[in-house]
């Protein structure tokens, strides 16, 4: 699913219809059609609870995928960047371009449940949790509809957590492109650890720590990452 089609998804609004709305066409009786054809009960099977709730799992199915997909993004990222040569970043260390990036991969000491940069991930689960468990007791309209306004809220969250990805992707995209010199082994011909691993390597080890539950994944990826440059 592409970035467009998560978004229209999430900012589709399906409840246009009040509480006491519902339940005067679900139980009009008449012969005439009313002049809004999408509201009359001749022309349309009344709206089941079911039917609604269905859609609003449906949103929270979308806004979990995002938010997985949006933590291997991430993740992805802050390998690829910790995989670059330290010249690639030197570089571009005061270009406002791969200040993100920076601050994220290099800078940054803050562990992941208390860094302001993952709030809108944590907030779309947060409210997925929280309506799902409305749904789970729902026997209502009125009571989806309460689960449904906390998708909505969930869905408010999409573009806060698109943006900075696509900011932190571009910079790390940037530095990759610069021509790198030739990367230190690991160790000097001495036997000592090398400048690039003096430098990179603690940094590297600092972002694993800060990603918390996320610590594994992270380790894992950047690992791939690296032997796939080998």
């Amino acid at each position: 699913m592409s970035t467009r089609d998560i978004i229209d998804s999430a900012t589709e609004d399906f409840w246009h219809l009040s509480e006491s709305a519902d339940n005067y066409l679900a139980n009009i009786e008449t012969n005439l059609h009313v002049a809004c054809q999408k509201h009359c009960p001749k022309c349309q099977e009344p709206v089941s609870v079911s039917f609604w709730r269905n859609r609003t799992i449906s949103a929270i199915n979308t806004l979990r995928y995002l938010q997985a997909g949006s933590k291997q993004m991430y993740l992805e990222t802050g390998a690829k960047y910790c995989a670059l040569d330290f010249s690639q970043k030197a570089k571009y260390a005061h270009d406002t371009r791969c200040a993100p990036a920076h601050d994220q991969f290099w800078f940054s000491k803050t562990p992941r449940h208390e860094d302001p940069f993952f709030a809108p991930m944590n907030q779309i689960l947060r409210l997925c949790d929280r309506a799902e468990g409305i749904l789970k007791t729902s026997k209502t309209h009125w009571e989806v509809k309460q689960a449904f306004v906390l998708i909505n809220n969930a869905r408010a969250n999409v573009g806060r957590v698109i943006g900075p990805l696509s900011a932190l992707l571009d910079g790390v995209e940037l530095m990759a492109g610069a021509k790198n010199r030739r990367a230190e082994g690991k160790y000097t011909d001495d036997g000592l650890p090398s400048r690039e691993s003096i430098v990179s390597i603690p940094k590297a080890m600092t972002w694993f720590q800060r990603m918390e539950d996320w610590r594994d994944d992270a380790m894992n990826i950047t690992h791939e990452v690296l032997t796939a440059r080998k």
